[in-house]
């Protein structure tokens, strides 16, 4: 609010906007928090854009108060003669890139955060340069003016964007290191269009690039498990959640391997099991083979007895119509005897 004030340096009534939007700030990154949440998305610097933006739409250019810098779009073509680039001032636009995350536009002092950030997180430092640097090229391929690019304005939103991707909200790979490269570009073309939009309003980009390509970048899918994008509870500084990723990379190996050892143990246990139910089917059937034979074993037995006892009832017969009549006789015999 006070880099976009037209009131000058010093000036104190600025302070009390400047109170009531900061103390504004929690409720709407609470309130942003509530949304991203369903999608497990930082709120990153929302609110601060948000509510800047509210401010100078409320105020404006014409004011008593609190007037605005005027931000009109860009009406001519700028002056640009590629003979009168400055290398070395294009080299240092990368560490001032990196400054203007803090608002400041001195080499040095971006030196400083360089420096900074390398004993903090050297995965952190590595893309911060980068980010600074795609910047760069990317005011140089859109016909940005020199004096822009000096001024680490195309820098900055780019450096927090490849930081974000970078191992911040991804766990680093090299698949990932090339996707935070990628959205460092694609946050430096979407600030062109973002500035040339909101100009016409008045307003400036801020860090509104920053914030819409990290968030398209974070929502992305992809069936590699190279790029793994962190919770947002676990989300550290880039080391650490490398450490993390490697962490649960190993379990998952070992869970893996456990996985595979069980289902050969139960596919053994399967197979060991089919043996049983296969004897004891075998041995079943044979158990039924065996009645059968002795069903029909005993079927015949009973067949030949009952043609033996056939074959011998007409001898009985016979024999007993013998007895008969050998009993006749004797009797006719005896009777006769008596008579005489």
């Amino acid at each position: 609010m006070a880099v976009f004030s037209n009131a000058g340096d010093w000036y104190w009534w600025l302070l009390l906007p400047n109170i009531f939007m900061s103390m504004m700030c929690p409720i709407v990154s609470s309130a942003l928090a509530s949304i991203n949440s369903r999608w497990d998305l930082p709120v990153f610097t929302l609110p601060f854009n948000i509510l800047v933006c509210v401010h100078m739409v409320a105020t404006g250019h014409y004011n008593h108060h609190f007037s605005q810098v005027l931000i009109q779009p860009r009406s001519e073509l700028p002056n640009i003669t590629w003979a009168d680039i400055d290398v070395a001032k294009l080299f240092m636009s990368v560490p001032v890139g990196i400054g203007q995350v803090y608002g400041c536009d001195n080499p040095w002092t971006g030196g400083i955060f360089i420096i900074s950030l390398f004993i903090s997180s050297p995965i952190t430092c590595a893309h911060a340069v980068l980010g600074s640097a795609v910047g760069m090229v990317s005011g140089l391929a859109l016909a940005a003016p020199f004096g822009d690019i000096y001024f680490g304005l195309w820098g900055y939103n780019c450096v927090l964007a490849c930081i974000a991707i970078g191992g911040m909200f991804y766990a680093l790979t090299w698949q990932v290191h090339l996707l935070a490269i990628t959205c460092a570009f694609f946050c430096a073309y979407l600030g062109s269009a973002i500035a040339n939009i909101m100009s016409r309003f008045g307003l400036p980009a801020c860090t509104w690039p920053f914030c819409l390509s990290a968030l398209t970048f974070l929502l992305i899918t992809t069936e590699t498990n190279r790029i793994f994008k962190l919770p947002l509870a676990k989300v550290a500084y880039p080391e650490k959640n490398l450490g993390f990723f490697w962490k649960l990379k190993k379990q998952e190996k070992m869970e893996k391997v456990e996985k595979e050892r069980k289902d050969r143990e139960e596919q053994q246990k399967a197979i060991k099991e089919e043996v049983i139910l296969n004897e004891k089917e075998q041995l079943r059937l044979e158990l039924e083979r065996m009645e059968e034979g002795k069903v029909m074993s005993e079927a015949s037995e009973g067949k030949n007895d009952e043609t033996h006892i056939k074959d011998r009832v007409p001898e009985v017969e016979q024999q007993g119509a013998e007895e008969e009549e050998t009993r006749q006789n004797n009797l006719t015999e005896v009777t006769f005897d008596d008579l005489v």
